[in-house]
């Protein structure tokens, strides 16, 4: 009996073929998405100028990544009902902080820049 290879998406366990996630990209940007990624000097990045759009763009990723609201809470150094209300768009203006530990807990890196963009 030969054996078929198994994909490594795939496992078989109690004769029900799990699929394991594979990350897709998202076929619909937010409009905040959209300006940011449109306002930025290079590909894959964002620049904000309005605040709501950051707090927009931040909420967004947040729901949309596949963790868990107390291990980004872990992560951004606060505490997980604080990462709750942010998801679910009950904080409207959170402290940059927050903001920033949001974004660093989901692998982002925030840059502030001096100076008026031209």
């Amino acid at each position: 009996m030969t054996s078929r290879p198994q994909s490594p998406y795939a496992s078989v366990k109690s004769g029900v073929r799990r699929v394991k996630s594979v990350a897709r990209p998202r076929l619909v940007e937010s409009a905040a998405e959209e300006r940011g990624r449109l306002q930025a000097e290079k590909p894959g990045e964002f620049l904000f100028e309005d605040q709501y759009d950051y707090v927009t763009f931040v909420s967004a990723r947040l729901r949309t990544s596949h963790m868990k609201y107390s291990h980004v809470a872990a992560g951004g150094g606060m505490s997980p009902s604080t990462v709750s209300n942010m998801a679910s768009g009950k904080t409207r203006l959170p402290r940059f902080g927050t903001i920033t530990g949001i974004l660093g807990a989901l692998g982002y890196e925030t840059v502030i820049r001096a100076g008026r963009r031209k």
